[in-house]
């Protein structure tokens, strides 16, 4: 099944561009209120650059992975699982 899904033509599926808190928690390894802080941190750092931020509770994951030195493909590996 994975060589028909590497196959060209073929859509993957598409992933969230956000994550929430317990994808922060599952990579981090930190509690709630930890994580919490994190996409408020990371939110913070968009709007300081001049970009949009998400709503409360979610995180651009890309800056998130930038900041946290996070392989975006691990960051995609855990959003995925749900």
């Amino acid at each position: 099944m994975s060589t028909l899904a590497a196959a060209p033509g073929v859509v993957r599926k598409s992933t969230r561009i956000f994550v929430t808190q317990e994808d922060v928690s599952t990579l981090l390894g930190c509690g709630k209120s930890k994580a919490y802080d994190i996409v408020r941190d990371v939110n913070k750092s968009a709007k300081k650059s001049g970009n949009q931020p998400f709503p409360a509770g979610k995180a651009n994951k890309y800056l998130f992975a930038e900041i946290y030195c996070i392989p975006i493909e691990e960051v995609d590996r855990v959003i995925s699982k749900e």
